[in-house]
């Protein structure tokens, strides 16, 4: 007994011991590739020493004498704080847009893309060294043995992709396609029905000086697209000899796509545009001028200077909406007309709502969560209800308690998507399930369509726009069902659902249970246990339609979870009284183990912006590291390691 006892002591130790030490082993090659922002170092490329400065949130701050400087160290900082993204965007970009060969560009940008190459290179050259773990934690585990060098050719096709995904027909990764589902032609012709959403969409709306408290415009910007950890965007301030350019730049690119200079602002619109009128996409030329255009306006002297460069450049299907201190400018000049949206409907009420806003007020704008989907559709489904006892009943409730409960509660409600409230809920579901008994029998089998709501078309049905109630009637069935009936029956088949998850009491029923962001880390190959545990869960407000804007998304078993939305906002305006702010869902590094991994996310969460300044004294004010790029020459030739300050 005693000897077994001896073995199994033994075997435990050993057991404990490896684990320990595999425990040990693997955080040492993770640690290892998380960035010292206070490390030095002797890098070949440079013309000259370059100084960043990351501030208390870990943005760079890139001072240097020349432009190309500038660009050789925003590649070197997209490299060392998202290595795994910018391979992720490459290989993604490669497979839809095979090398395009010689392809004339700008002399400025052609040099900026050299130099960005050579930044992003000059990291990769110290990783290959060794000591920092790959670079990245994903690159340990994934099938990259070997990693090419970078070419302005890959940030080329970057930018191309980019533009790509603000077309309509470029679904979202894992969101079904749709192009395939024929409407039947017993059915009115339904466009809003087909219609695609793009994997990425660029807002943008001004407010002229004269409503503004300080008198100057005041420019509003937001990207919506993925939700994932790291960010799609990374925050920079590129400070040039001539001026700084700060906002949002996109890792692989190495201009701000969205942000301002010392005298301008600016930010794009993206509009539909049918492939009939740009088969292929965006074309290697059009994506050449868009970021001649990007690397132009962190040069612009005014407002006016910009939108000339735009009426040159600016690709098709986008809007450039561009502020300086007196001036509100567009191109182009004439707003394009397009039929109003859900969340253009709200926005124009809430411009209305007031005569002067300063820049919190535009905050509070842009956070908005109350549904104008909400407010339209909730009187059409309702309205035949609100006095009509139920003629069915749902197992183990009295139905027609919960349903005279549930409609009370929406009557009084404003429609806003308040995560830790129960109308959204109730609204949302019984929305889901009308539409599934409308639009199954059409089309049995391409699911995603009666399965994320599509309010366009609810409300051309529902108020019987060009005969569009005949939707309702199922085709298979020999009776005729009306929109009434199919509403009324949907409230039941809502209330079934919610009660056999949440029980029968309303008040313990929340949107934020169903409506959750899971944020995903995204590795460069599959998906796995460790994407699971690094993710960022969070009970969240809004919906696809308020300015907040929190996508749907495609699992059956829950419908309403949030994988995209609005994953940039900025407020700017050139004044120094307005000043310009930014708000970003996760952190600058996309090393998990970085605690500037996700240290924008309580932020986020609850609408609190981070200031965006230019001036360093600011930035130096619980500064999270300074680092210099020294150019290595024959005398002081490029270190190995980098060298502590």
């Amino acid at each position: 007994m005693r000897r077994l006892f001896n073995i199994l002591l033994y075997g435990f130790l050993a057991i404990c011991i490896t684990v320990s030490v595999g425990s040990g082993l693997v955080y040492f090659l993770l640690s290892a590739s998380v960035p010292d922002y206070d490390e030095d170092f002797t890098v070949a490329g440079l013309g000259g020493p370059v100084d960043i400065l990351r501030d208390s949130s870990a943005v760079p701050h890139i001072s240097a004498t020349s432009a190309a400087d500038v660009y050789f160290a925003i590649g070197f900082v997209h490299a060392q704080d998202r290595l795994g993204q910018l391979l992720r965007a490459r290989r993604k970009a490669e497979a839809s847009w095979p090398a395009d060969g010689t392809l004339s560009v700008a002399p400025a940008v052609s040099d900026a893309l050299a130099s960005y190459a050579a930044g992003v290179n000059a990291w990769l050259e110290l990783v290959s060294e060794g000591g920092r773990g790959r670079g990245s934690p994903e690159l340990l585990i994934a099938d990259e043995r070997s990693i090419a060098a970078w070419t302005p050719g890959d940030s080329l096709r970057i930018a191309r992709s980019f533009l790509n995904g603000l077309r309509p027909g470029s679904a979202r990764e894992g969101m079904p396609s749709i192009s395939g589902a024929i409407i039947p032609t017993d059915r009115p012709r339904a466009p809003e029905l087909l219609a695609t959403d793009p994997q990425q969409r660029l807002n943008a709306w001004a407010m002229d000086g004269d409503r503004t408290a300080t008198g100057t415009p005041i420019l509003a910007a937001e990207i919506s697209g993925s939700l994932s950890l790291p960010s799609e965007w990374y925050l920079a301030d590129l400070q040039f000899s001539t001026g700084p350019a700060i906002g949002a730049t996109m890792p692989g690119v190495p201009f701000v796509i969205v942000g301002r200079n010392a005298r301008v602002a600016w930010a794009f619109r993206s509009l539909p545009v049918p492939d009939e009128e740009a088969p292929g996409g965006p074309s290697p030329m059009q994506t050449a001028g868009f970021l001649t255009m990007l690397e132009l306006f962190a040069r612009s002297a005014d407002a006016n200077d910009a939108t000339r460069v735009a009426a040159d450049m600016l690709p098709k299907g986008m809007e450039a909406l561009v502020i300086d201190r007196e001036t509100v400018d567009r191109w182009p000049k004439e707003e394009a007309v397009r039929a109003s949206s859900f969340r253009d409907i709200r926005l124009a009420e809430l411009e209305t709502r007031q005569s002067i806003f300063s820049t919190e007020g535009v905050m509070g704008v842009q956070r908005d969560t109350v549904s104008s989907v909400a407010r339209t559709l909730l009187p059409l489904m309702a309205k035949e209800l609100w006095f009509v006892q139920s003629r069915d009943s749902i197992e183990g409730t009295d139905t027609d308690d919960l349903r005279r409960e549930l409609l009370d509660r929406l009557a009084s409600w404003n429609g806003e998507m308040d995560r830790y409230a129960p109308e959204p809920l109730l609204f949302w579901t019984w929305v889901w399930a009308l539409q599934q008994r409308i639009l199954k029998d059409e089309f049995p089998t391409a699911k995603q369509l009666w399965t994320r709501p599509n309010p366009d078309f609810l409300y051309a049905v529902l108020s019987d726009r060009r005969g569009s109630a005949i939707w309702c009637d199922i085709r298979p069935s020999s009776p005729r069902e009306t929109c009434e009936e199919q509403v009324r029956v949907a409230l039941d088949d809502a209330l079934g659902w919610l009660v056999d998850r949440y029980g029968r009491d309303l008040s313990t029923w929340t949107w934020g249970e169903e409506h959750t962001l899971d944020m995903q880390w995204s590795p460069i190959s599959s998906r796995g246990l460790l994407t699971d545990l690094l993710s960022l869960q969070a009970p969240i407000s809004g919906d696809p339609f308020t300015q907040f804007l929190t996508s749907f998304g495609v699992e059956e078993d829950r419908p309403f979870l949030v994988s995209a939305g609005s994953n940039f906002q900025a407020v700017m305006s050139i004044s120094g009284a307005a000043g310009s702010y930014y708000i970003s869902p996760a952190g600058q590094s996309g090393h998990p183990l970085s605690r500037f991994y996700d240290n924008l996310f309580p932020s986020w969460i609850q609408g609190e912006y981070l200031a965006m300044s230019t001036d360093l004294s600011l930035a130096r004010g619980g500064a999270s590291g300074i680092s210099r790029l020294t150019p290595a020459t024959s005398d002081n030739p490029r270190m190995s390691e980098g060298q502590s300050e």
